[in-house]
């Protein structure tokens, strides 16, 4: 049954894994589809960029005047440099005036920045080319903001040249058979301040849907698990109390079949003596069997089902009773007690509660313990009875559990002491019933506190 479990767990959280890697996968196309539309939709708001050739021819003509000065055998790319980034730095201001006054009349709720750089440059002599920038190089702004590489969007990609001495062939510039001129490749980018919180907030519904389903399935699956290893600990448990009940029957069914069979010999029949003893025996046995079932019964009722005969008792008076009772009958363990010195008056059922207090008591006896503390707290509105004991004490991870019905811990040695697992269940129903609750602290090898808490009427 065990390794079911854990295959249908294996399973399970394997198909949960896959489906969220698909899930994945979809909002990762959708970002991606909603990125583009969201860039798209930008591109359009700055269509007023397709006026900023002027600019280009600006620099072109910057160019044009830079190599007419140059010697016709040499090309001076030092002094091209110098002039261009002294008009540059100049025509940008500008440029950034006119972008942002621009960017002002579209009355956008994000703030968006532009950059062109200046991908290749190349200029030509009647003695060949020279390359001046070249893709493998860094990139030379052109006009606009310096922009992060990883957040810009590249927006497209432009080429002018010298249009004095050129001719368009294809939509590319060429300047075959030229004396002097140059080429020039450009690239667009545009950024966006935090445009992916705009465009996850675009896909809010959808992530809304997708997170859902996914949690959804998570509990779905979470609450499936759970049922299962409950149910199999319900039926493990169950398991455990029929074996523990027939194992408890046998004995004095046992003793029952032959106190009957001896009452029918001749020998038992003839002397009055023995025929008292065995039926006796067969007495004593019927009180244990009817002491099982009676547990059994009434044990396992839940505590809304207990009916209480409450009466008001001296708490003090009515500890110290039942202390000594079971004292004399287990006179090889030490009780001691403190009780407050207050007199209290508690309403109780005292029949339940003596029953319940005795189940405690022989509970830290049957699991190793030779002595037992037995005090008492009081508060303006709750009584305290605390219980602690030197026996083998609670493991942390079955302290939750050893109040429920048939429970009994998963250990061999504990196993071979009998008990139906309705001890503990039996005192936590009947503190319910007096309004009250338990708590309990354990230590392995060290031993168990119990307190109970009722409050005072």
């Amino acid at each position: 049954m065990r390794t079911k479990i854990k295959i249908l767990i294996i399973a399970s959280a394997l198909a949960l894994i896959v489906l969220s890697a698909i899930q994945y996968a979809l909002i990762k196309n959708t970002f991606k589809l909603q990125r583009d539309i969201f860039f798209k939709e930008i591109k359009q708001e700055l269509k007023f960029l397709e006026k900023i050739d002027r600019w280009d021819d600006t620099y072109a003509k910057m160019f044009e005047g830079a190599l007419s000065q140059c010697d016709d055998n040499v090309i001076q790319a030092e002094q091209l440099r110098v002039q261009f980034y002294k008009k540059r730095d100049s025509l940008n201001e500008r440029f950034k005036s006119y972008f942002a006054e621009e960017i002002e009349t579209k009355k956008l709720t994000f703030p968006i920045s532009y950059q062109k750089n200046i991908t290749s440059a190349i200029v030509f002599n009647k003695l060949g080319k020279d390359t001046l920038v070249s893709a493998e190089n860094e990139p030379v702004l052109l006009f606009g903001d310096l922009l992060n590489n990883e957040t810009r969007y590249h927006v497209n990609t432009g080429e002018w040249s010298s249009m004095s001495s050129s001719k368009q062939k294809n939509n590319r510039m060429d300047l075959v058979n030229k004396n002097r001129g140059f080429e020039i490749t450009t690239s667009s980018y545009i950024d966006v301040k935090n445009w992916e919180i705009e465009v996850l907030r675009r896909m809010f519904w959808v992530l809304l849907a997708s997170f859902g389903s996914i949690s959804m399935i998570i509990m779905l699956f979470t609450y499936a698990f759970y049922a299962v290893i409950k149910q199999k600990r319900n039926a493990d448990i169950k398991t455990d109390f029929v074996n523990n009940i027939t194992h408890e029957l046998k004995t004095p069914l046992a003793t029952l079949s032959i106190a009957t069979k001896t009452l029918q010999t001749n020998a038992i029949q003839n002397s009055k003596a023995k025929f008292q003893s065995t039926v006796a025996t067969i007495d004593r046995q019927r009180k244990r069997l009817q002491k099982l079932v009676d547990q059994v019964v009434n044990d396992s009722l839940g505590f809304e089902s207990i009916q209480l005969e409450k009466k008001e008792m001296d708490a003090k008076i009515w500890l110290e009773n039942l202390l000594n009772d079971y004292c004399l009958q287990h006179n090889n363990i030490s009780i001691v007690s403190h009780f407050h010195s207050e007199s209290t008056k508690l309403v109780l059922d005292e029949f339940q509660f003596n029953t319940a207090i005795l189940n405690i008591l022989e509970n830290a006896t049957k699991y190793g313990a030779s002595k037992i503390c037995v005090s008492t707290e009081k508060s303006n509105t709750e009584f305290a009875i605390i219980i602690e004991d030197n026996g083998v004490g609670i493991a942390k991870n079955d302290q939750a559990k050893v109040f429920d019905k048939f429970y009994r811990i998963a250990n061999q040695t504990v196993h071979n002491i009998k008990g139906l697992g309705l001890g503990l269940y039996y005192v936590d129903q009947i503190v319910k019933a007096h309004g009250g609750y338990i708590n309990l602290k354990s230590e392995v090898s060290k031993g168990t506190i119990l307190i109970i808490k009722i409050p005072i009427e």
